[in-house]
């Protein structure tokens, strides 16, 4: 699919040296201002209902791939629970995602992309980091991406929590663990009502509905979702680049529509679980990237992803389990273009096709022993189908059409020694083969020390690798796009050093300072634009502080702070689409009882540069905020929500890639969604 594309050695130095002085710096004030800390452990039995609804979980699996305290993992590591995406309104997984400490999302009114600590490449398609559903790998054999939009294959009113594990995980998880993970837990039986029902509409023509049952028959746990959403978008979206009569003054009209829909089944049984989700989605383009026709109705993309997962999962002994998974996945792009008028002779479109399909196998072990807790764990996965064509449409004449397959495996091992009462050391590291490059090698090394039973500190140090997708490897078009199956895997490297401590009060704190190096970096080239080559290296570092504050009868507020910096190794100059501020506020308090909550949330990101020259270099700093009211059981078993997006009703945007006209994308204004859920 290629429409879709996505001072030296001195100089480096001198970050390693200034980055050394700053972890040395950050740890000695954190030991002495947290030398006076008494340890609180608070009482469940004391706490309201309000409270424990919002309390995090109490363990993480997905840093370690079993469960643990979070304090214990060896990562830096977010919740975000079901009851703050309804207390917040987030509507999609990107939504979700923004608020955490270190990221930020940006939108160019086709697909949503996640930038985590400075870096973030415009039209990358999330391919840096690795995303689960329930521990089942979602990104795609094509371009390596995970679609978070309305794209995203499950309902965000189906997760339980999700668990965002920052730092680079590639001895656990492989390719794409790169700058995180993120695993999406879904809700259970026993979470549900036996039957549910949902209806929202917004701005824009927004609609959604949605229905689910769960339960359990003949011994069989079951839960079965379905829903579907359709938008009409902004009526009339201005681009003053497109501003002449011939191109209807830059004003698109009526094409920012957007359809989807989402079915899910999750079967249990004994030590099986069987599970299946599909999504479709179809977008309207409204921006005429890649040279198309401005204002054109025909400009489409519909993306859909399926997966089917059968897991056995059984407790050998007190001290053991064992863990066996087969799966399948699937997934569909097609995109229409307009790059002639129609006529009766032509359909003056051109159409890209991506099909992608894989079948995998897993098995893990974990044994506890003594101080120990060993993990095993091998992986393979068979690429059945990684097929990408392009084509004009009536008469056809195609002209780029790829069909390959191809094959992955993994090894990972790791330790985790409990030495003494109060100190951790984890150490694990996995090697992976392709049929592209051949192998890649990727260590992780944690000493966690619990200074006190109610914080910790961590040193952590790890390395992660990106496999060039096959996009990357293989799309080529004659005379302009040319393949390149010599790419080299992308790679990282990242010290960080995390100090996490609960306080008197219902206050916790948390700080962390990293540095990254990116080796190796896969870009298009600048002779020839649409040929992938490594060329690049970059470095960040930056600082992230974080403070949660939870009052008794049920008010909570977290607000955190990153500063961060990415630069190219070569030229010394910041990496483009990378804020040097993040500053985030979220509130969640009781209105009346436990009948009304108000959620609020506020966030600050600074200016970004522009990736590509234009005009205007860079793209100005904004504060957004979004306001939610929300009911429970006013009227039995029937929940109301109202949300207000970008309550100011702010004018912002965010750079824009290389295949956009535009010097930046506009965003929408004050939008509303109204929500109703019934439980039968």
């Amino acid at each position: 699919m290629s429409t879709r594309t996505r001072h030296g050695t001195v100089c480096r130095r001198r970050a390693r040296i200034r980055f050394r002085q700053m972890l040395v710096s950050a740890c000695a004030a954190i030991m002495t201002a947290s030398a006076s800390i008494a340890e609180t452990a608070p009482d469940l039995a004391d706490l309201s209902i309000q409270e424990l609804m919002a309390l995090k979980v109490a363990e993480v699996s997905t840093p370690s791939r079993f469960p643990q305290k979070p304090a214990d993992a060896p990562a830096s590591v977010t919740v975000i629970t079901a009851e703050e995406i309804k207390l917040f309104g987030y509507r999609t997984l990107a939504e979700a995602l923004q608020s955490v400490r270190g990221f930020h999302v940006t939108y160019d009114r086709s697909y949503a992309y996640v930038g985590v600590r400075g870096f973030s490449r415009p039209s990358d398609y999330n391919s840096r980091i690795l995303v689960l559903v329930d521990g089942h790998r979602l990104n795609e054999n094509i371009f390596g991406s995970v679609l978070m939009g309305r794209e995203f294959v499950l309902d965000v009113d189906m997760i339980d929590r999700i668990e965002v594990v920052r730092g680079p995980t590639s001895s656990l998880y492989g390719s794409g663990a790169f700058f995180g993970v993120v695993n999406v837990i879904t809700k259970r039986s026993a979470d549900l009502a036996p039957m549910e029902a949902s209806v929202e509409a917004g701005s824009f023509g927004a609609r959604k509905a949605r229905v689910a049952f769960a339960g359990k028959a003949g011994g069989v746990e079951y839960v079965l979702w379905g829903s579907y959403f359709a938008s009409e978008g902004p009526q009339r979206l201005h681009f003053p680049e497109f501003d002449a009569p011939e191109t209807n003054g830059g004003i698109a009209e009526d094409l920012d529509g957007e359809w989807a829909d989402n079915l899910y089944l999750r079967l249990a049984w004994g030590d099986w679980t069987l599970s299946a989700a599909y999504v479709w989605r179809k977008k309207d383009i409204p921006t005429a990237s890649w040279d198309t026709f401005f204002n054109d109705p025909r400009n489409h993309a519909v993306d859909a992803r399926w997966y089917g997962d059968l897991a056995w999962r059984r407790a050998l002994s007190p001290a053991s389990e064992a863990r066996v998974r087969f799966s399948f996945d699937g997934y569909l792009y097609t995109a229409d273009y307009p790059i002639e008028p129609e006529t009766a002779d032509t359909a003056g479109l051109g159409r890209d096709e991506t099909h992608g399909s894989a079948i995998g196998a897993e098995a893990l072990w974990t044994r506890r022993w003594a101080a120990h807790t060993l993990t095993l764990g091998a992986e393979t996965h068979r690429h059945l189908r990684q097929d990408q064509s392009y084509s004009l449409v009536r008469p056809r004449d195609v002209l780029f059409d790829s069909r390959r397959d191809s094959a992955d495996y993994g090894v990972y091992a790791q330790d985790q020694y409990s030495i003494g009462s109060n100190l951790l050391l984890n150490a694990g590291a996995r090697w992976d083969h392709y049929e592209s490059f051949g192998g890649a090698f990727n260590p992780r090394l944690s000493l966690i020390f619990h200074p006190w039973q109610s914080g910790a500190l961590k040193l952590l140090y790890g390395t992660a690798y990106r496999a060039p997708n096959v996009y990357e490897l293989f799309y080529e078009t004659p005379g302009e796009w040319l393949p390149n199956p010599k790419l080299k895997p992308e790679r990282i490297e990242t010290h960080e050093t995390v100090f996490e401590q609960a306080m008197p009060g219902g206050l916790a704190v948390a700080l962390c300072v990293y540095r990254f190096h990116l080796s190796d970096l896969i870009a298009q080239a600048d002779e020839m634009p649409f040929m992938f080559q490594n060329r690049g290296n970059a470095t960040g570092v930056g600082a992230e502080i974080e403070l949660e504050w939870r009052h008794r009868r049920g008010v909570q507020t977290r607000a955190s702070y990153a500063r961060q910096r990415a630069e190219d190794d070569e030229t010394g100059s910041r990496l483009p689409n990378s804020p040097k501020n993040l500053l985030k506020f979220n509130l969640m308090a009781p209105v009346w009882r436990d009948r009304l909550h108000t959620g609020v949330e506020a966030q600050y990101t600074s200016l970004m540069l522009n990736p590509v020259e234009r005009e205007t270099p860079s793209v100005d700093g904004y504060w957004t905020a979004n306001w939610t009211l929300f009911s429970r059981a006013l009227v039995k078993g029937m929940d109301v929500s109202a949300t207000v997006y970008n309550l100011f009703d702010t004018r912002y945007a965010f750079p824009s890639a290389g295949e956009f006209l535009q010097e930046k994308i506009e965003q929408d204004g004050r939008t509303l969604r109204v929500k109703l859920t019934y439980r039968f």
